[in-house]
């Protein structure tokens, strides 16, 4: 491998732009490093993304995006943000390829993965043309097995798309401001008002790109640019545009407010940064970990690399600022502005000193800016910064050895070394990063401290659903409910609607019976569900099988049979509901009352909608703000019978009533040109109005009774 990155030949940056494409691809296709670079980030990336993570996140982008090609509807949104607003649509027409050809959020995973392996090789690509091949080889190899950069390489969201995109960015600034090459302005500024879709803190990549605009000769802008990066903003953020006014720039409020807290100078930046050049933090690498006994022995890894990222910066940053100037020009003030001159000269007749001063700027001003927040800082933020840390590292290093060589002629061993370090770091790397996948792909891990509620992975979520639709078809059932808490909710509902048996997702607040005249149905509850003791205790149910669920508890599998019939209440609610009976029964700890209703109507299961009751129990003559308890479910057939655990059975309920609406998404209406009329689908959700039941007597409440046992 030959390193050409000394000042002498700089230039030639410019003179491998017009290199013939055949004779640049001949050159790649012959290098074997690039097929290796090639398997070792597929595997990583790739092995068992079956497993990929499916949480709430990754169920509403790729739930909008199905939906979206299922109805031929543009997307105005994606999800809310962690500072409560919209997010622009930019992921959800990313997912919408994948979702064109499957339903199997999989695909989503994949597409992911593949755009990070993209990275990488974009990442040697652009080292190569502007640094040469040792430094594209090691700043590939150590991005390629990086730990935290291959976490979020193995499932889909929004800012995990910034791990290709970010990278292409600085490929289009190097295209205009080191190979002086046209048509960079105009996809850069697209790129940017991308990458703000995906994550708002990439807005600060505006800096390497205004410096870039600042050192890019004139004759690489041209006035159509500027036509065509406006033409391409207003494109890529019509449908969001469209949003904006229709909800008058309240997201736009939000962000303008949302500073409300004490604001922060402190290293947490710093810190979040460093922790992307070493092994993942807890609680991914914990005793559970295959890697758990050799993480000591390994403590030195993320400070060598570190060490290498802070010398490659203080490297890039001598060879882009250092001065030609004479002592006696610096002596006076007339030859200091000279100088100055000279300087901004010289840096803008250099490619090597431009690039380097692009790559600096892209990794320090973002990050100083980060350093004054306030807002919570999270890892995610600082995606943005890949793979730069890694390129500066690779380029120090073969730097290094380009030294080593031109001093150290005829030692062979300096050099020998020096490579034989560099491969043991790679190698390190490398066994760490697949002790991570090996962990996510093999479920050692403990699930409720690898998410906010708990971990769920695709493949098991898969599974527990088929085995669901198959025990409803080898015993002849006709329904299949599912209990499902916070942490799987969003995610069965999606997974719902690809099962062959009739479906209905069930908040565990509740549970739902079927029929007398439905027969027995299947019920499938989370791993972690607070309804356990509705089913073991109140409903006549068998566990006839589980399903295993990594990290934790399993899923489990039942028979539900038909709830049984309840005496007429002489005076009962004529719409939506019934109530049958009071009932309490013993969980394993305490007394629990429960109620027990009748569904009196039928409503199909769709796309973000969900019928909702509130029930209000009140004690007559005490005085004391009714207790109120809610229940969700995805669609509603009439005969089935809702469980709602109501509290202490020491004082029972004497009235009761309920409130009845349905959620459902907002869906926006535009006629383009005043001629073309456009759906466009949003992450809103909007409620119907409240419906108060009413009894048959005309009261919004029912009286009730509950015999205690003697």
């Amino acid at each position: 491998m030959k390193l050409d990155t000394r000042e002498n030949v700089s230039v030639n940056a410019v003179d491998r732009s017009s290199t013939p494409l055949h004779r640049s691809l001949g050159a790649l296709l012959g290098s074997w490093e690039v097929y290796l670079l090639l398997l070792v980030a597929a595997f990583l990336r790739l092995y068992h993304i079956n497993t990929t993570e499916f949480d709430g996140d990754q169920a509403d982008i790729f739930y909008m995006a199905h939906n979206a090609v299922s109805h031929g509807h543009l997307v105005a949104t994606s999800n809310i943000a962690s500072i409560k607003i919209f997010n622009p649509p930019a992921i959800i027409y990313a997912l919408m390829i994948p979702a064109a050809f499957s339903a199997n959020p999989l695909w989503g995973a994949v597409l992911t993965a593949l755009l990070a392996i993209a990275s990488v090789l974009l990442t040697y690509f652009l080292m190569r043309r502007y640094y040469g091949r040792l430094a594209a080889t090691l700043a590939s190899f150590l991005y390629a097995t990086a730990s935290v950069p291959i976490f979020y390489s193995r499932f889909m969201w929004n800012q995990n798309m910034l791990l290709f995109f970010v990278p292409l960015l600085i490929w289009f600034l190097y295209r205009g401001a080191v190979a002086r090459r046209p048509f960079w302005l105009f996809p850069s500024v697209v790129l940017i008002g991308l990458l703000v879709q995906f994550h708002a803190s990439s807005i600060v990549l505006v800096a390497p790109l205004l410096v870039a605009l600042v050192l890019a000769p004139r004759r690489t802008v041209r006035w159509y640019d500027l036509v065509l990066s406006v033409l391409g903003i207003l494109a890529i953020y019509a449908p969001y545009i469209v949003w904006l006014f229709q909800t008058h720039f309240q997201d736009i409020f939000i962000v303008l407010h949302t500073a409300k807290g004490k604001t922060l100078i402190d290293a947490q930046a710093l810190l979040f940064y460093l922790q992307f050049l070493g092994p993942l933090p807890a609680p991914y690498t914990n005793k559970l970990s295959i890697l758990s006994p050799y993480m000591t022995a390994l403590a030195w890894l993320q400070p060598l690399v570190v060490l290498l990222v802070i010398a490659g910066a203080v490297l890039a940053a001598v060879l882009a600022m250092k001065s030609r100037r004479s002592e006696a020009e610096i002596n006076t003030r007339r030859g200091f502005i000279t100088g100055i001159g000279r300087w901004w000269h010289d840096l803008r007749q250099s490619p090597l000193r431009c690039g380097l001063l692009i790559l600096l700027i892209w990794q320090i001003v973002p990050l100083l800016y980060l350093t004054r927040h306030d807002i919570v800082l999270h890892l995610h933020y600082f995606i943005m910064f890949m793979p730069g840390p890694f390129m500066l590292a690779g380029f120090f290093l073969a730097r290094t050895f380009d030294w080593l060589h031109a001093r150290l002629t005829g030692v062979q061993a300096a050099r020998i070394a020096f490579l034989t370090i560099s491969s043991l770091l790679v190698i390190a790397q490398f066994l760490i990063a697949s002790g991570y996948v090996y962990d996510a792909s093999h479920g050692r891990y403990i699930d409720t401290a690898w998410a906010g509620q708990y971990y769920n992975d695709l493949a098991s979520l898969q599974n527990a659903m088929r085995q669901a639709d198959q025990l409803a078809q080898q015993r002849h059932l006709n329904h299949v409910y599912v209990s499902a808490d916070l942490g799987t909710q969003v995610s069965f509902l999606y997974l719902a609607g690809q099962m062959k048996t009739p479906t209905t997702v069930v908040d565990d607040s509740c549970l739902v019976l079927p029929g007398t005249q439905s027969g027995a149905a299947v019920l499938l509850t989370a791993p972690h569900s607070r309804r356990l003791d509705l089913v073991t205790a109140y409903a006549h149910a068998a566990r006839v099988a589980t399903a295993p669920h990594p990290g934790g508890p399993s899923f489990n599998l039942y028979v539900l049979q038909p709830g049984p019939l309840a005496a007429q209440s002489h005076d009962n609610f004529m719409q939506e509901l019934k109530f049958m009976d009071l009932k309490s029964f013993n969980n394993g700890q305490r007394n629990v009352l429960a109620s027990r209703w009748q569904m009196l109507r039928s409503a199909p299961a769709g796309y973000h909608t969900s019928y909702n009751y509130t029930f209000h129990n009140g004690v007559a003559g005490t005085g004391v703000t009714p207790a109120s308890h809610s229940c969700s479910v995805s669609a509603l057939r009439a005969g089935d019978q809702l469980i709602v655990p109501m509290g202490d059975p020491a004082q029972p309920p004497t009235k009761m009533q309920v409130t009845a609406y349905a959620t459902l998404p907002t869906i926006l209406s535009y006629n383009f040109l005043g001629a073309i009329p456009l759906q466009l689908d949003t992450f809103q959700r909007y409620d119907t109005p409240k419906q108060m039941l009413r009894s048959q007597s005309g009261l919004d409440y029912i009286p009730v009774s509950f015999a205690k046992k003697s």
